[in-house]
């Protein structure tokens, strides 16, 4: 009987990381913004938190990095970016903005502060 208890809580702890370690796996979501044109102006404003953030922390990862691009908050809260520039390279651009919220985050402050989210441009010719 010990033996069948001690399998069956092996089964369920090896059960439990497996289905954990899918929670905290590198996956995120991409958000597709609109088509950009190689060696044409490009130009979209946007809201990218729905609540204040601090501007200390507030970091705009972009590949390739000589796109031509540039990510610039517009407003003091910066939760509205302006992407702007003419596309220099036939290559999708990336853009990872990471930014922490003011204020208590989430359900009674227990939320997370610190988000992250990812952007696509395709670039045509």
């Amino acid at each position: 009987m010990k033996l069948i208890l001690s399998m069956i809580r092996k089964v369920f702890i090896f059960s439990t990381v497996i289905a954990l370690s899918g929670c905290f796996a590198g996956k995120h979501k991409v958000q597709a913004l609109p088509d950009a044109e190689l060696n044409k102006p490009y130009f979209i404003e946007f809201n990218v938190a729905n609540q204040a953030t601090y501007p200390d922390h507030f970091i705009v990862e972009m590949d390739p990095p000589n796109s031509g691009l540039t990510v610039k908050p517009i407003d003091k809260w910066y939760d509205t970016v302006h992407i702007s520039g003419t596309p220099q390279t036939k290559q999708n651009i990336t853009i990872e903005i990471s930014y922490y919220i003011r204020g208590p985050g989430g359900f009674l402050g227990l939320g997370k502060k610190d988000h992250k989210k990812f952007y696509q441009i395709k670039v045509k010719e």
